[in-house]
């Protein structure tokens, strides 16, 4: 028997990583946005170098009008349906924000909006604001861009789950599964500039990285 086991660890651990590369690979980055003076939207000659050709896009996010108004720019990330991915799978989230311009990073925009099914069945989402990342500089602009990272499963799904005001369900969340991803900026000129550009965009799911420098790196 102990050959046989052998053989299917083996085949496991190839498989596993497959899958992960598949599932980041074809993740797709959709900006939009709802309400008065807010939208999100891919903008050339504003970001650092592409992943292919010299658009240098940054995606922008406005909402130039009051918090408490019903207006959010936004980013959603697709690829998830039909697929069955442990939320402890998810093992960093992060991008780089440009603040030589004065964009915003707020405790709750940007911030990622991380969507996970429980054990149970419940559905979650867990908030992960700018300003409670960890930041580190640039390493391609230093002095115009900054990177926001949350970097380990358990700081996403922690930290989401606090801020969400969900811990008593932590355990519930850490054994279900990642069902979505989003990005949202939904903090007006009353907390702040009500603007801000992202570049590098990165999720890692099972220690593959899926990163958008434009709207060229959707899909695979």
């Amino acid at each position: 028997m102990k050959p046989t086991i052998g053989v299917a660890v083996l085949i496991l651990g190839s498989i596993f990583p497959s899958l992960a590369v598949a599932q980041v690979l074809n993740l797709n980055l959709h900006p939009n946005g709802f309400g008065p003076d807010s939208y999100a939207a891919w903008k050339a000659k504003e970001g650092q170098p592409d992943s292919e050709g010299e658009g240098d896009h940054a995606l922008y996010f406005q909402k130039m009008t009051t918090t408490a108004t019903v207006a959010a720019g936004i980013a959603v990330i697709t690829g998830f349906k039909g697929q069955t991915i442990p939320a402890t799978m998810l093992t960093g989230l992060s991008w780089e924000h440009r603040f030589d311009n004065n964009g915003h990073c707020g405790a709750g925009a940007p911030r990622w909006n991380v969507h996970v099914t429980g054990a149970s069945g419940a559905k979650y989402t867990l908030f992960l604001g700018c300003a409670a990342a960890t930041h580190s500089a640039s390493p391609g602009d230093p002095a115009r861009w900054l990177v926001d990272s949350y970097g380990s499963s358990l700081v996403i799904l922690t930290v989401g789950a606090a801020n969400a005001g969900l811990t008593a369900s932590i355990v519930d969340i850490t054994a279900g599964t990642l069902t979505g991803l989003a990005i949202v900026f939904d903090e007006g000129t009353d907390q702040g500039t009500g603007f801000v550009d992202l570049d590098n965009i990165t999720v890692t799911i099972g220690g593959v990285s899926k990163v958008w420098t434009g709207p060229m790196d959707n899909g695979n």
